[in-house]
């Protein structure tokens, strides 16, 4: 899929993209429901176009609307994955708590 091809029938129905200005994407992300009432926090990313303190406010105001969405759907919670401490510090902020998991994975093809 190339950029001219994204729109909004193409995108997630549930997700908020931030504009600065009204124009320019500074950030967007999007819950896919999951089993259990639970969302998973998808597809979160920024513009790598603008400066940090810009993109941390574009993904701020993403993940709170995001957020907003899921108490309105009465979804059970919200979950998402990362490594990045940047991202765990944040995300402890907003009341997300750490859950310790291991990763297995099974390689279907060579």
């Amino acid at each position: 899929m190339s950029l001219s091809e994204i729109n909004m029938k193409t995108l997630p129905k549930l997700g908020y993209i931030a504009l600065l200005n009204g124009k320019q994407p500074v950030a967007a992300g999007f819950l896919r429901r999951v089993e259990g009432g639970y969302a998973q926090l998808d597809g979160l990313t920024s513009n790598p176009y603008f400066g940090s303190q810009i993109r941390h406010e574009g993904i701020k105001l993403v993940v709170d609307h995001l957020i907003d969405a899921a108490k309105q759907l009465k979804i059970n919670g919200i979950m998402a994955f990362t490594a990045d401490k940047g991202v765990l510090d944040r995300a402890a902020g907003l009341g997300f708590v750490k859950v310790e998991q291991q990763l297995i994975a099974l390689r279907i093809k060579e």
